[in-house]
């Protein structure tokens, strides 16, 4: 049986109190049959299915017989990669899950470390469990516009049909719930959503916030200086400095004709002598300040390199791990004629156990496939690790080359301080010596405010230069995206026809209890609107919107099977064949088409469905665990096995 990718199988579910284990079954691939009499915990089953693999639960769907209990273990298969996922039971059903790479087996003994613990909720430095799993299925993390991210809480909810969602109703019932998240999660089943959309979208959220927080930075420096007024234009900064320069010029011409005079006394030479060894010192611990700044600039940036090639090396591991994943299925074992070393003729034989069959060494093919999710998760974790220290770094540096610069102006207005006195020595009258040198003193700061007003303007015009480039990136990638979502159009046309037509084979294969459902000639549904329709009827008996919105899910499934482009995990929770009062018949005759698609399928897949009733056809191998009575209920309370113990 062939694998279309997303695949997810759910292989063993346990749920412990404690040490106590109060289920334990195994699952299959195909049809799953979970019965048992009605209040026995087939629901709570599904229930804890569902949360398992990341779903959110309100408290009315918690049973109190669940609530007594304390985790979850769901052991499944992602796209053929063993993986074990462990929730915490919480009334909120906002609990963390915590992800074991391999087996339920290995992860009982397995090391605190060998597990990954993911938050409900993503932030800005750790991922959700939504997101791994997202990566282990292959799935892109989809973000919709004025909403969060999907999750696979939202994923779940158009794969599970429970007896409390309204049967119209093509989603989970849920209180807040926009149509354009809907609409985005029933495009990207049908393999509607292109990657580079996704990429794209990203790219652009990215520029748009890069665009906020410029925009807010001019208006933070506007707001201090008063308003962007012409005189913080380079221009005009420019020829404010200029003058400076000019009158300082002057001044030192005067200060050069007044030492002149002054300098003929003995004690002149002193003074001056003095104030120029003080000013040397000045410049020299300033040169080492500036040497020391520029080494920590040089440090940064080679850790901004050598991270920059750390990160480039992981994700080249992670695209290796998936390209030896893929080869090591196509190509199989590799068996060779001859011995590559002496060239004589390998023997064919056939061994029990499998090994090499040069070197006789056992071949342990499943702990490397256990492996691979472990490996995956950690790769991407050190990834984004890496990423968060680079940004940290980024703004480290800015910062340090901000001082270096501001290092840089001081020096060489105390460079310049050395150079006029260390001029031609000269004195004058000491009254009109101290009046230039206070005029000086006052030039050379305003000479500082005029670096600094150069600063600012140089970074209000780089951040309006940036604010302008960022418009037209935004502008562009919002051109392409569009033209890109246009040309989906087709495909989500091809994937609605193709489900439309499943639907309809099942609705004809009914039993005649609708008349609409006996010969119909389309039916429309729309994710945005949770709606269906058939032949444009809406009006249906309450057993019939049983039959129809079941006939949907299993024709979404079957689509998925039919098409590899469908994003569709190829798995499928039922728990509502005999609600709203459908007769014992109907149900039965559903279960048998749900069985017989099933059976035709070349795709793997798995459907579960709870029913009390079950259809007399069904095989023993497709029923999961034990008839559940009132009194011998699903979870077992009385009986409970020790951890660890045997299925």
């Amino acid at each position: 049986m062939i694998r279309y990718d997303p695949c997810l199988i759910i292989k063993r579910l346990v749920v412990k109190r404690g040490t106590a284990i109060l289920y334990d079954e195994a699952f299959h691939h195909g049809v799953n049959v979970i019965r048992g009499d009605n209040s026995s915990g087939k629901s709570t089953i599904m229930n804890f299915l569902f949360f398992g693999l990341g779903g959110d639960l309100d408290r009315s769907s918690w049973s109190e017989h669940a609530l007594l209990c304390d985790h979850v273990w769901l052991e499944a298969e992602f796209n053929g990669n063993p993986a074990v996922l462990r929730r915490q039971i919480d009334v909120s059903s906002q609990s963390a899950m915590e992800i074991f790479g391999g087996r339920y087996a290995a992860s009982l003994s397995a090391p605190i470390e060998a597990w990954k613990r993911y938050p409900y909720a993503r932030s800005k430095n750790q991922e959700s469990f939504s997101q791994a799993i997202f990566r282990l299925l292959d799935m892109p993390d989809v973000a919709v516009e004025g909403t969060s991210s999907i999750t696979i809480h939202q994923i779940l909810r158009l794969l599970y049909a429970d007896q409390l969602s309204p049967t119209e109703s093509l989603f989970r019932f849920e209180g807040f719930d926009p149509e354009n998240l809907r609409e985005a999660v029933g495009n990207l089943l049908c393999g509607a959503f292109d990657t580079e959309i996704y990429e794209l979208q990203q790219t652009k959220r990215l520029k748009e916030r890069e665009h906020t927080e410029a925009s807010a930075e001019l208006r933070s420096i506007f707001r201090v200086i008063g308003g962007g007024d012409e005189s913080m234009t380079l221009d005009w900064i420019e020829q404010r400095r200029k003058t400076l320069f000019k009158e300082r010029e002057d001044r030192s011409a005067q200060l050069s004709v007044a030492e002149e005079a002054f300098y003929s006394a003995q004690s002149s030479e002193k003074i001056t002598l003095q104030a120029q060894n003080e000013l040397y010192k000045q410049v020299q611990k300033l040169q080492v300040n500036l040497r020391e700044k520029q080494a920590e600039v040089d440090s940064v940036e080679f850790e901004l390199s050598d991270s920059a090639s750390f990160i480039k090396t992981l994700n080249s591991r992670l695209e290796a791990l998936r390209d030896a994943e893929l080869a090591a299925e196509v190509v199989g074992t590799v068996r060779f004629g001859t011995c590559p070393a002496c060239y004589v003729e390998v023997l064919d034989e056939d061994h029990a156990v499998a090994a090499c069959h040069l070197c006789k060494t056992p071949l342990d093919t499943e702990r490397a496939r256990d492996r691979i999710v472990g490996i995956v998760n950690e790769l991407s974790i050190q990834v984004r690790q890496s990423e968060r220290l680079q940004e940290i770094r980024a703004g480290r540096l800015k910062s340090l080359q901000a001082q270096l610069a501001e290092q840089q102006a001081i020096w060489r207005m105390k460079a310049k301080e050395l150079a006029d006195l260390s001029s031609v020595p000269t004195s004058k009258v000491r009254e009109e010596i101290r009046d230039l040198q206070r005029r000086l003193g006052y030039i050379d700061k305003s000479i500082e405010d005029v670096e600094a007003q150069v600063r600012l303007a140089n970074k209000i015009g780089d951040l309006s230069a940036k604010k302008a480039q960022l418009d037209q990136d935004i502008q562009s990638l919002g051109t392409r995206i569009s033209s890109l979502q246009l040309s989906q159009t087709d495909r989500l046309r091809t994937a609605k026809a193709r489900i439309e037509k499943n639907i309809i084979k099942i609705l004809r294969g009914d039993l005649k209890r609708q008349d609409s459902f006996e010969n119909p000639e389309h039916v429309r549904f729309s994710f945005a609107k949770n709606s269906i329709t058939v032949d444009d009827h809406t009006y249906f008996s309450a057993s019939s919107r049983v039959v129809l919105k079941a006939a949907f899910l299993v024709g979404f499934l079957e689509a998925a099977l039919q098409d590899q482009k469908f994003r569709h995990p190829r798995f499928l929770m039922i728990d509502i064949t005999e609600d709203k009062g459908i007769e014992q018949a109907r149900s039965h005759n559903f279960q048998k088409q749900v069985i017989e698609i099933s059976d035709q399928a070349q795709v793997e897949h798995q459907v579960i469905l709870a029913t009390a009733m079950p259809w007399s056809g069904i095989r023993p191998e497709l029923f999961v665990g034990k008839h559940s009575t009132l009194q011998q209920g699903t979870l077992g309370f009385l009986t409970p096995k020790v951890d660890g113990a045997n299925p």
